[in-house]
């Protein structure tokens, strides 16, 4: 049977990483079907990469509960337009990415007026949340998981999975030489009185960057301090949708700034401190030693504190269950013990090495590259199999 128009699908995603693993589903879906129609809530990636951009995530890229209240006009207008573009414009398949509280009722939106719903990555509700299983249960036809103890939590909540593997994967490994480049660092760091560069990772968010880079300025000054006239350069990651001007009002210190791709930049880095999120898994898989540094508003790390079930917030601690670097949440991302912990690093070899070790176990858990081709595979095929039902009918 011949289709009267190309299938659309309708991606939605509010921060940095998921506008980036937009883009490489878009790739992977358009080499299975180059004629679908592909429209999306998103950001530059997905933009660049060709995407009917319908509003853009910075309207909705916040999180936190003050930061969340301030921003409601912006969400609801950004909600109200999406509600409209799902039910209106022919959409064929949902394909929300993370974000809960924002996709959570669009899904619900999607579910009601019969477009089946694929959410990529899945929310992390073994960390808090656990109660929006039933909801989202309802609401979703298909649940793609990227950590690898995801499915067997999933499933026992009754969702269908596919089981994706993890993303970063398609970057770190196979094309990443792991090897050489953690023996080229080591040489680096093991020159006392050499160049020593240190990457800055803030975030993408604007609460998070507003919060993190006066203390990354004065940690910096801080390390400066401490090395007595070691040559030391700081390189300051600009992530995707962050202004580059506004960027540089606010942190005057003399760091090299880049926009460039984290797979790109960290082979170059020999230390890092590391915003919580996908940018310290990164970080390890690219075998980087750092320090993970979070703070974000008072109210919204007090509820925090009541709600998280989780020993760890860095995603390659909670992936392996234990401690791979250090973690400076709240009132401990100070500069002193954060420059302090971070030249631990460049003390003591042995420290790295287990660390190096760690991250070739990380490497392993992580699972095989090819997350984004599995999810366009899956995709196409809850497309399809809806397509035969309705024909049925």
């Amino acid at each position: 049977m011949t289709r009267a128009r190309p299938r659309h699908v309708f991606l939605s995603c509010g921060e940095a990483s998921g506008d980036r693993y937009g883009a490489r589903v878009v790739e992977s879906l358009r080499r299975r079907d180059p004629h679908l129609r592909i429209s999306a809530l998103g950001g530059s990636a997905l933009k660049a990469a060709g995407v009917e951009i319908i509003r853009s995530s910075d309207d909705v890229a916040v999180m936190g509960l003050g930061e969340v209240a301030r921003a409601l006009p912006a969400l609801w207008a950004a909600r109200r337009a999406v509600e409209r573009h799902l039910t209106h414009e022919g959409v064929d398949l949902f394909l929300p990415i993370d974000f809960p509280g924002f996709n959570g009722p669009l899904a619900g939106t999607a579910h009601r007026a019969g477009v089946p719903v694929f959410w990529l990555v899945a929310p992390q509700l073994w960390a808090w949340g656990g109660w929006r299983a039933g909801s989202l249960r309802r609401n979703i036809d298909l649940l793609g998981t990227i950590l690898p103890f995801e499915p067997d939590y999933f499933r026992a909540r009754g969702f269908e999975v596919a089981a994706l593997g993890h993303p970063l994967m398609d970057d770190y490994a196979g094309r990443f030489p792991f090897e050489s480049s953690t023996a080229a660092r080591e040489e680096r760091l093991g020159q006392r009185g050499g160049p020593l560069t240190i990457g800055l990772l803030p975030g993408s968010r604007r609460q998070e960057l507003d919060a993190l880079l006066p203390i990354l300025k004065v940690t910096s000054q801080t390390i400066i301090g401490h090395l007595g006239g070691r040559d030391v350069r700081f390189v300051l990651s600009l992530a995707p949708g962050v202004d580059r001007d506004w960027l540089g009002a606010r942190f005057q210190f003399g760091a090299e700034v880049t926009a460039e791709p984290l797979p790109t930049l960290l082979p170059r880095l020999d230390l890092a401190l590391v915003c919580s999120g996908t940018a310290s898994l990164e970080a390890a898989l690219a075998g980087v030693p750092h320090e993970i540094v979070y703070r974000t508003g008072a109210l919204t790390a007090f509820a925090a504190r009541r709600l998280l079930k989780v020993r760890h917030i860095g995603l390659a601690n909670l992936v392996m269950d234990r401690r791979l670097v250090r973690e400076h949440v709240q009132d401990e991302a100070a500069p002193l013990p954060l420059a302090r912990d971070l030249l631990t690093w460049l003390a003591r070899p042995a420290d790295r090495a287990t660390f190096h070790d760690d991250v070739r176990q990380l490497r392993k858990v992580c699972g095989a590259p090819g997350a984004w081709d599995r999810a366009a595979l899956a995709a196409i095929g809850l497309m399809e199999s809806r397509q035969r039902a309705a024909e049925r009918r």
